[in-house]
């Protein structure tokens, strides 16, 4: 009776056809990753528009003046956070380029991107934070909902800050994560263009 070979061993020992890197397939990954970022950064234009909006309506609605300046600073905190994606982020055109400089563009704009979810946490999180927290003390302090008890509307803040602080800190681990992965691809880069 003859032994059967596992077939754990034999999909790790096959070979594979896409280990040789053209110049095609880094360009198509390179144009990938830029139509990416892209269609990120609109997401975010459009995300921002709705906070001017709504933080907008809040200035114009709410009483007290810490909801009305935070909610400013909120708006400036968004400004602040597309100019500074814009800047650190943006999208650029995939050049016409040999197989090596075309592997450093791609390289550069996967450290580039890394680089910036590394580092957003000081330029896309923090600067929300100020507005959150004097809104939050403008809803303690100056604007109570008159519907419910005072100590009600207290637990309401309460959890409403914690959903708040629960929101930026999914936000930061997605963050994270997204440097982590645009590590592993540089990783695979980096093994590929050795190759």
């Amino acid at each position: 009776m003859t032994e059967r070979p596992d077939v754990k061993t034999l999909w790790r020992n096959q070979e594979r056809e896409d280990n040789a890197v053209t110049l095609e397939h880094i360009h198509e990954r390179a144009s990938q990753f830029q139509k990416r970022i892209r269609r990120g950064l609109l997401i975010e234009y459009v995300a921002s528009i709705f906070v001017v909006l709504i933080f907008g309506f809040y200035i114009w609605v709410f009483p007290g003046w810490m909801i009305k300046a935070g909610s400013a600073l909120i708006i400036l905190a968004a400004a602040f956070a597309i100019w500074q994606m814009r800047r650190r982020m943006s999208a650029q055109n995939v050049p016409d380029a040999q197989r090596l400089e075309l592997i450093a563009f791609h390289r550069r704009e996967l450290v580039r991107q890394r680089d910036a979810w590394t580092s957003a946490w000081l330029w896309y999180i923090a600067p929300f934070l100020p507005g959150m927290v004097l809104m939050g003390m403008g809803r303690w302090f100056q604007f109570h909902a008159s519907w419910r008890s005072l100590a009600w509307d207290h637990e309401i803040i309460i959890l409403a800050s914690a959903f708040a602080v629960l929101v930026l800190g999914s936000i930061w681990l997605l963050q994270m994560r997204a440097a982590k992965r645009l590590q592993k691809e540089i990783d695979a880069l980096d093994a590929a263009s050795k190759d």
